[in-house]
């Protein structure tokens, strides 16, 4: 008889046990004596029998996977990958093939079978879901025994503990087999969790040159505090990322390259958790810069890359006026930031890749030099710069659209085929391709792929959303109060970004009807162009003395700046009728108390757009410049032209995660300076309501913290208050300003801290920007499947009596 067995002895270590290929060549030889031929040499089976198995495991289906079937050839190797096949199903424990009489054979499988477990019981458990343990490692009852599931098991529950502040968890487990039962098992777990570590004081031995609240500040665990986020959790694994990266990126930033962290003990009272954690360092020398330099570079002067590093400290804030503007970096003699160093070294391969270089490389050395005299030790500093060809992009390929038409997506990108390659702009045109709503967000970063003569290629992939919707539901704000709508909307009509809709808005103060199409490349060309019918009838809660009617229509075409991927210029025209009926019981015929008038407008503006995000931006600019002409030689009984301009910039300053290939994602901080201002001239008394209002954020002109339309050209007054009629509240001037401090979250959720200023006067001659209401607070903004909606609490500092107000706003005004 010959046998060859395979058996699994440990979890995860299969060890195999064959007989020499010289009991094969025996088996297959006539006069059974053993040869000295090859492994390879075929074996003829007659029958394949299967031993060992229960009901559970049916022979047929040991004898399939095996994958040796009666009346074939074998050879040894064929059996030792059967075996292998038969263990990696995780069903046996034991495998041994013997194979009987001469050729052709009888194969033998004896198996034995792992223990089915029948329960798993986790005994002591309290801050961990025992079925997260078992369904997060597999260790379910039904399936066969798996001693590397426990061992899985253990280790995840010590790590869920670890991090929720249980560092200490003792673990026993035991298998044992069912009475009655043929091969069951129960796995037990004993835990003993243990108290609840909580740090409530940090001491520092060693540091003579930064304070203790300075390295606690750079350490993600904290000592517990008074505010619920201060728990003083202890986190094994966070306390190993502080002691080995963020304590050393500290004193690395300050020029103490030699820093070491000797020892860490945590003290715990083993009656109250309480723990005092004792860390001490040595901070070796302070390094300063003795020289740098900059090598292999000829695309850029030395001075142009050694600003990069050789620059005033405080950035953005620096600025504005906000510290650190008087330190500086890269200056030989000053202390040495290496941190600064590394992300100078980023910056400067950012700046090759957009310049097309996408291959340079620059290597950061740097040399101690002792100090010598009593003077400190220096660091002799240089970039090593390799950099390689530009790069020319050989091709642009779209991936993913299903229905939305190639050349939509294409208008978007910023980077053709035969332009040397830039970093900024992949990532523009991969911003401006999810900023039109069609695609899933956030998408694939876009995959760039050399090619063998060192150029690229680049495919950005799209997934598609459902983009058509019907919409119903309530809004607030534009003065009429609370209102409903309903209506449909499809932003990609035929797949080629044409949008079409139709919405009727009704309520108390209102009730509306429009219907529009816009399409933004006529005859696939550069050139917008849209066309809106409307019939509204509205009423103001803030001008509650009448109500308003008007019907029209209006069309809008848009051109591309010469030259320019981001700018527009647009022309259009409306024409439109309005009519006013005053209500009987009000006194104050100065809004609806006039006769109705035809209003024929043209139109003519100019908008700049490089905003990353169309709410909540982190980066870019928006400029717009509108003229509205009415009048004259257009007829109607306007008689006025009407200027508006707006500004819009944003800075980013931080962020805590990037999304897939650098793409923006994670928690995001900007700065944001926002400017508005509009004028009338000539004479709009037939049109009142294309004047200006200020107040509030639902009505008007944006003022946080105080009511609406409560900033007149006469000072404030109060909503609703008497001693001004309605038409004194208007203005043909306004000028607002607005800076943010802003945390985006995700492209869903904005947090901000923002300062507000503006007034209304009566002509644009009267303009005098140090007469400014103000306002400050916080504001919350998301956007949610009823549309966006925000909450600002502000506080008005200049009105009669300063206080906080809330504001609220919802709907297509947001």
């Amino acid at each position: 008889m010959i046998e060859w067995t395979e058996t699994r002895d440990r979890p995860g270590k299969a060890t195999a046990r064959a007989a020499a290929f010289f009991a094969v060549m025996g088996l297959v030889s006539a006069t059974g004596v053993a040869a000295q031929g090859d492994p390879d040499r075929l074996v003829a089976v007659d029958t394949v029998i299967v031993e060992g198995n229960s009901e559970r495991i049916q022979a047929q289906s040991i004898v399939s996977l095996f994958g040796v079937q009666p009346r074939v050839q074998v050879t040894y190797r064929d059996i030792q990958r059967g075996m292998k096949q038969l263990l990696s199903t995780g069903q046996f424990s034991d495998i041994v093939v013997r194979a009987r009489g001469t050729s052709p054979v009888v194969l033998v499988i004896q198996v034995e079978e792992h223990p089915r477990v029948r329960a798993v019981r986790i005994n002591g458990l309290e801050n961990l879901s025992p079925r997260e343990v078992r369904d997060t490692t597999r260790l379910t009852p039904g399936l066969p025994f798996n001693p590397q599931r426990i061992l899985d098991a253990k280790a995840y529950i010590r790590t869920e503990l670890a991090a929720d502040g249980i560092p200490f968890v003792q673990i026993d487990d035991r298998v044992e087999e069912v009475p009655g039962e043929d091969n069951e098992v129960d796995i037990i777990f004993d835990i003993v969790e243990g108290q609840r570590v909580t740090i409530a004081g940090m001491e520092f031995i060693g540091n003579q040159h930064l304070s203790d609240d300075e390295l606690r500040g750079a350490m993600s665990i904290k000592p517990e505090g008074f505010w619920w986020f201060r728990s003083g959790s202890f986190d094994e694994l966070r306390l190993g990322e502080d002691l080995q990266v963020k304590l050393p990126q500290l004193y690395s930033a300050r020029g103490y390259l030699d820093f070491q962290v000797l020892s860490d003990t945590v003290i715990v009272d083993p009656t109250s958790g309480k723990a005092r954690l004792v860390i001490e360092v040595d901070e070796g020398e302070q390094y300063r810069l003795g020289s740098f330099t900059v090598e292999g570079n000829r695309r850029f002067t030395a001075e142009e890359l050694e600003a990069f590093f050789a620059s005033s400290e405080g950035g953005v804030l620096s600025s504005l006026g906000f510290g650190g503007g008087d330190e500086t970096q890269g200056v030989e003699g000053e202390i040495f930031d290496a941190a600064a160093f590394n992300d100078a070294v980023l910056a400067v391969e950012e700046v090759y890749r957009n310049e097309g270089y996408l291959y340079a490389r620059v290597t950061p050395i740097t040399n101690k030099v002792p100090s010598d005299n009593g003077g400190p030790p220096t660091i002799e500093a240089r970039w090593q710069i390799t950099e390689g060809s530009p790069a020319l992009v050989n091709r642009v390929t779209i991936s993913g659209n299903e229905y939305t038409y190639e050349w939509v997506i294409r208008n978007q990108v910023f980077i053709l085929p035969g332009d040397v390659y830039s970093q900024d702009r992949v990532l523009r045109s991969y911003q401006n391709i999810s900023a039109l709503g069609f695609f899933e967000t956030p998408g694939p970063f876009p995959d760039i792929q050399p090619n063998e003569e060192g150029d690229v290629d680049i495919t950005f992939n799209v997934v598609e959303k459902q983009t058509g919707s019907i919409n119903f539901g309530t809004s607030v704000g534009g003065g009429v109060g609370l209102s409903g709508f309903i209506g449909y909307q499809q932003p990609n009509l035929f797949g080629q970004a044409k949008s079409g809709s139709l919405r009727w808005d009704f309520g108390r103060y209102l009730n509306s009807f429009e219907a529009s199409y816009t399409d933004p490349s006529l005859f696939q060309s550069l050139v917008s162009g849209s066309l809106t019918l409307f019939n509204s009838r509205d009423r103001f809660f803030q001008f509650s003395t009448g109500r308003r009617r008007r019907v029209g229509t209006s069309t809008r075409f848009g051109f591309p700046w010469p030259n320019s991927r981001v700018s527009r210029v647009f022309m259009g025209y409306g024409l439109s009728q309005t009519k006013y009926e005053q209500f009987s019981d009000s006194d104050d015929t100065s809004l609806f108390g006039r006769p109705p008038g035809v209003q024929s407008q043209l139109t003519f503006g100019v908008t700049r757009q490089t905003l990353d995000h169309p709410l909540f931006p982190t980066s870019g600019s928006r400029q717009n410049l509108n003229i509205e002409a009415n009048g004259g030689l257009l007829g109607g009984d306007g008689q006025f032209t009407r200027v508006l301009a707006d500004a819009n910039w944003w800075v980013p300053i931080g962020g805590s995660g990037l999304g897939e290939g650098g793409a923006p994602g994670g928690v995001r901080f900007a700065l944001g300076l926002t400017l508005k201002a509009g004028a009338v001239f000539g004479d709009a008394s037939a049109f009142p309501f294309d004047r200006f209002w200020m107040g509030g954020v639902q009505f008007g002109q944006n003022l946080r913290g105080y009511d609406e339309t409560s900033i007149t050209p006469l000072g404030y007054f109060a909503e609703r208050t008497g001693g001004i009629s309605d038409i004194d509240r208007l203005g043909n001037a306004f000028f607002s300003v607005t800076a943010e401090y802003a945390l985006r979250l995700s492209g869903q959720i904005g947090i901000s801290l923002f300062y507000d200023a503006g007034n209304v006067w009566r002509k644009p001659g009267d303009f005098d920007p140090t007469r400014m209401f103000r306002g400050a607070g916080v504001g919350l903004s998301l956007v949610t499947p009823f549309g966006p909606i925000g909450l600002d609490y502000a506080y008005g500092f200049d009105k009669t009596t300063p206080g906080w107000q809330l504001h609220f706003r919802m709907g297509p005004g947001f």
